[in-house]
């Protein structure tokens, strides 16, 4: 990991942020404006507006929005078993051993024709007077996912030689034990093609009944209204093609449900520094890199995301299909478990 590296979002996702409060900002303010000419019976309401009005609005807007996300921008580095996170008005330092987890908290927003999620990236560390969350503003999903990625690389460097041979250890005494008593041990996921592939059917199967309701209600009530009352709405007919839209989607997820059937992991072991995904058994020694879908992904809509694990190894990739959240909800488990089996190559572990 480079030394004294400072993580920041991207600049792109600031400078949306800039546009889309200042456009807020410029008609909040024209109508303030506006409210005080009707009022007002000076001409401070006419003034007011003259200096507000577009563009003048947006322009004021943008440069307070540019200002406010400027002091609050977050930027971590970490260094000599540190985290420090700063921004031009706040500046604060923990231990590396107190780091404990991420956190995304998503909100949705839906108007009359739009739905847009707002995501919130934090930081979470044990302290003597509990657990501390520091947001990180100005970071995106995609940035945060690098900096756990640093996190984890520094952990793993500062970690002993005696610690990472306990817990390799820790992960072969686990198999061993279960192998022994004929059952599947914390370090055993099994992942079936057939019960994944039902579970995510069942789901597609909700999805395509709600849209055919959808589809038959407006479509229905959209052309009474123009055979009897020779009207047209627009509204309706969108609706409409929104709802068709989405079963064409449903129906193209299930023939990849088939494609994914044949890469399907079936079953995963991590036995020490090895892995096992399905017939295949692999040393973390000569694995190349495995990536993985980040368990912090999520979809905004209604459609679950699919996860997927990449085996380089000797030049060759091997794809497998790890289900989604709806068919193997201990996804999350497998990702740790595989931080801590990997704890001698953190470099070889990267998430998508």
């Amino acid at each position: 990991m480079p030394e004294n590296v400072k993580y920041r979002g991207a600049f792109r996702t600031v400078l949306l942020r800039v546009l889309l409060y200042g456009i807020l900002t410029g008609l909040v303010l024209e109508l303030l404006s506006l409210l005080l000419i009707m009022i007002s019976q000076w001409n401070s309401g006419y003034w007011l507006y003259r200096i507000s009005h577009w563009p003048a609005g947006l322009l004021f807007g943008m440069v307070m929005s540019a200002g406010i996300l400027f002091l609050r921008r977050t930027g971590v580095e970490i260094k000599e078993e540190r985290i420090h996170i700063s921004s031009v008005i706040n500046r604060k330092c923990f231990d590396l051993s107190q780091f404990v987890d991420s956190a995304v908290i998503r909100k949705t927003h839906i108007g009359s024709y739009s739905k847009y999620t707002t995501v919130k990236c934090c930081l979470l560390f044990a302290l003597p007077d509990g657990i501390k969350r520091c947001r990180l503003y100005g970071f995106g999903e995609k940035d945060l996912e690098r900096l756990l990625e640093a996190i984890r690389t520094a952990q793993a460097a500062h970690l002993t030689d005696e610690e990472k041979a306990v817990i390799v250890e820790k992960y072969e005494d686990e198999v061993s034990e279960a192998l022994i008593r004929g059952r599947a041990g914390s370090n055993e996921f099994l992942l079936p093609a057939s019960v994944l592939a039902e579970k995510e059917r069942d789901h597609l199967r909700r999805i395509s009944l709600l849209a055919a309701g959808v589809v038959a209600v407006v479509g229905l009530t959209d052309a009474s209204a123009i055979l009897i009352r020779h009207t047209f709405s627009l509204q309706l007919l969108y609706l409409t093609m929104l709802a068709l839209a989405l079963l064409m989607i449903v129906s193209g997820l299930y023939a990849g449900l088939r494609i994914r059937r044949r890469i399907c992991a079936e079953k995963i072991v991590i036995d020490g520094e090895h892995l096992q995904v399905g017939r295949q058994y692999f040393a973390f020694l000569h694995i190349d890199q495995i990536r993985l879908t980040s368990p912090r992904k999520r979809n905004s809509s209604v459609f679950p995301v699919q996860r997927y694990m990449y085996v380089l190894t000797a030049g060759k990739t091997r794809k497998y299909w790890l289900g989604s959240e709806v068919s193997f909800p201990a996804y999350e488990r497998l990702c740790r478990n595989l931080e801590q089996g990997m704890v001698m190559y953190p470099d070889k572990l990267r998430y998508m």
